[in-house]
């Protein structure tokens, strides 16, 4: 009896001591988590991004300009129509070109006639106006112009509101050297300016045959690093794919985007694209002639003429064929004349797919052309005769 009481003694104690052991090794892994954690970043985060040493300064442009060790000459200026800013005692300068940093490095060396030591530190506190060129196979390519972003308090410094996603970092190509090199990407997140998807969007958006894997952005070189051109190939399937945005650059005034063609269409594009706010879910088109609801017609994106004709009611009484009037994307004007038939497939010659701006008429047939001829050339006797009989039953009544 006294042996099996001191059994159950032993065992309690290796089990309060397994207990024991167990909850050191917990708080060990525990206390090694929460250092991973508090650790894991590095004070270097805080660091700039420089996300700005490509954007070239021009006319609209606004600049705080900070003198440290002469407040008295900090003031704002904004770049006027000759690319020139007014200063106290340089007078007129001309900027247009430069980044923040080189005119900065460049009013150091200036004001050291005035200044001792000078240190000057600029910041945009007004972007001009963007106009960016999109090309390729989107819905209304051409020059697309975006407003300016002003700052709220044009003395509060944007340089933290400026970035978004990521950034353009190819390789400089000098006169025009078309080499490539892969882009470095810094993931940023900014609803304030605007990037390659806004241009996208404003250019119509994408279509089945736009090869989003490979769309090319060509950029100005500031002149400090050389000028020139830099170009910079974008992965964008991730954005409608995904929904991620870490792709979505930022766009600066004069840059250019090309989007090629597939060879064979993809038909995930235009849901994708819609889903993803890419592209819009309806186009405008316009329809008149003899039809029972003429007018402007809201029709889903790559809609056929089926669906305009199914929106606008059936054709009147000997309608005859359909006529189409297009800008195509090279700017030439497509005028055609349609077989329309209901029950061709959609894409077809006899029921084409229909663009944003196309203006559609029903035309009258030869039988409602001979009609209308026969109305034309009988009304004024009709209308003779109506008036005689009239007259005759006026006097005899009298």
């Amino acid at each position: 009896m006294k042996t099996k009481k001191i059994n159950q003694f032993k065992a309690i104690s290796i089990k309060i001591l397994g207990f024991l052991c167990l909850s050191s090794f917990i708080n060990a892994q525990a206390q090694q988590v929460f250092t991973e954690k508090t650790n894991g970043i590095e004070v270097s985060y805080l660091e700039s991004k420089n996300e700005l040493n490509d954007y070239i300064l021009d006319t609209g442009d606004t600049l705080r300009i900070e003198f440290v060790n002469a407040p008295e000459l900090s003031r704002s200026h904004t770049i006027n129509e000759q690319g020139e800013i007014y200063f106290e005692r340089l007078k007129y300068t001309y900027v247009r070109g430069l980044t923040t940093k080189e005119l900065s490095q460049l009013l150091e060396e200036r004001y050291k006639e005035f200044l001792l030591n000078p240190e000057i530190y600029i910041k945009i506190i007004k972007f001009k106006p963007l106009r960016v060129a999109v090309r390729g196979e989107v819905r209304s390519p051409g020059i697309k112009k975006f407003p300016s972003f002003i700052s709220e308090d044009i003395e509060t410094d944007l340089l933290n509101l400026n970035s978004r996603k990521v950034n353009l970092n190819s390789k400089i190509i000098p006169n025009g050297d078309s080499s490539n090199t892969p882009i470095k990407y810094i993931k940023r997140s900014n609803d304030y300016i605007t990037t390659l998807s806004n241009a996208i969007q404003k250019a119509g958006g994408i279509t089945s045959s736009s090869d989003l894997s490979k769309i090319e952005i060509i950029r100005d070189i500031p002149l400090g690093q050389g000028g020139g051109k830099k170009r910079a190939l974008i992965d964008f399937r991730s954005y409608t794919e995904k929904a991620d945005i870490s792709n979505d650059i930022r766009l600066f005034d004069g840059d250019s985007i090309f989007i090629p063609t597939l060879q064979t269409k993809d038909p995930t594009n235009i849901p994708n694209s819609i889903l993803s706010g890419l592209s819009p879910r309806f186009i405008t088109v316009s329809i008149n002639g003899q039809i029972e609801n003429p007018g402007k017609v809201k029709i889903p994106l790559e809609g056929s003429l089926s669906d305009l004709m199914s929106l606008t009611g059936p054709r009147k009484t000997l309608s005859g064929k359909i006529f189409l009037i297009r800008y195509n994307k090279d700017g030439t004007l497509l005028r055609k004349n349609i077989k329309y038939s209901s029950t061709a497939s959609p894409g077809s010659s006899q029921n084409p797919y229909l663009i944003s701006g196309d203006l559609v008429t029903v035309k009258n047939s030869f039988l409602g052309a001979l009609s209308g001829n026969i109305q034309a050339i009988t009304s004024p006797i009709v209308g003779i005769y109506a008036t005689k009989e009239l007259y005759q039953t006026i006097t005899e009544d009298n």
